[in-house]
This record gives C-alpha cells, sequence and structure tokens, in this order.
C-alpha cells in the first residue's frame, strides 16, 4: 500500500523527531529524522524493543513518503500509533511505577537503558485488547545517560517514598 502524509504539520514532535500521521490509516504513524543515520539508529532500536512488546510495532522499511500536495518527507518509517499519557492524569505515582517497570522490562530484555523515560516519551499501545506501556523515543537521545530525566543513578521515575523506603509500591 502506498502511504502519504496527512498534513504539514506535525502531531507530536521531539528533540531528535517529527511523528506525522497517516492518511490512509489513522493507526499509524511516520517518524521523521533528520538524517537517514538518525532515523536508522531510532529504527534499529524500535525494532529491538517491538520484538519484546516495549515499544510500537514498525511497518515496512526506512523511507521518505510524500505529503498529500507530492512534496517529498526526510528519512524515517511507519510505525504503529501509541496513545500518549493525558497531561491531566491524576494518578502520577502509578503512572511512574509503570513507567520504571518498562524501564526495567527493556533493561531486562534487551540491555539498553531507556534514560529519557519521562511521560511524553512513552505511551499505549494495545495487545489483546488490554492497553500496555511502551517506549515511543527510540533516538539516540533517550538512550543515552546524559538525558537523565530524573537524576537518578539507575534509569527511571523512582518516586521519592521508594528511593526512602526501598518499597516495590505494591500497593499503588
Amino acid at each position: 500500500m502506498k502511504y502519504t502524509i496527512k498534513n504539514d504539520t506535525p502531531y507530536e514532535e521531539g528533540g531528535s523527531a517529527e511523528f506525522y500521521n497517516i492518511k490512509e490509516d489513522k493507526s499509524l504513524g511516520f517518524k521523521q529524522f533528520g538524517s537517514k543515520k538518525n532515523a536508522t539508529d531510532a529504527y534499529n532500536k524500535q525494532k529491538i524493543l517491538s520484538n519484546h512488546n516495549l515499544a510500537p510495532q514498525i511497518i515496512g522499511k526506512i523511507t521518505k513518503l510524500k505529503y498529500t500536495w507530492g512534496e517529498e518527507t526526510g528519512w524515517g518509517y511507519l510505525t504503529e500509533k501509541a496513545v500518549l499519557i493525558p497531561s491531566n492524569k491524576t494518578n502520577t505515582i502509578k503512572i511512574m511505577n509503570q513507567i520504571q517497570l518498562l524501564v526495567e522490562n527493556i533493561h531486562q530484555k534487551t540491555k539498553l537503558k531507556f534514560w529519557d523515560c519521562h511521560f511524553w516519551n512513552v505511551g499505549y499501545v494495545k495487545r489483546n485488547k488490554i492497553p500496555k506501556l511502551v517506549c515511543i523515543d527510540t533516538g539516540k537521545e533517550s538512550f543515552n545517560y546524559n538525558s537523565n530525566a530524573w537524576g537518578n543513578i539507575n534509569p527511571g521515575p523512582k518516586c521519592e517514598y521508594c528511593l526512602k523506603y526501598k518499597c516495590l509500591c505494591d500497593n499503588v
């Protein structure tokens, strides 16, 4: 199937990529990067993570698409679209614990360390009709210690209570 970018306004923007809606399939998006090398690096990480159900599934290979008016995009790839965490989410500690579990699963299953693990770099995809939290930012910066969003020795948004009492937050 031939895919086109719905419009020229990114659905979401990050430090190294822009995410566009696909005209022909609302469940897919296109992650566009500044270079083919950056697209390939992110693609390879997302492929590893998606093989373990820790990132959205990738559709196809590194490519360029066309906007609806015919102009070509930069390098990127098609991916399953994740639902972002609503900004008005009130149960922050519970979400932080879910992110922490995702960070730990990523490291345990792939040996990658997901440092830039804040709310806007994760989202939900449906697996067997159940929402599953996954990593949606697979750019180099997210797996680089310099992007330690939480200031911890190890990746993850460990809450202050956990850091102080070493709990497992079982009751959250």
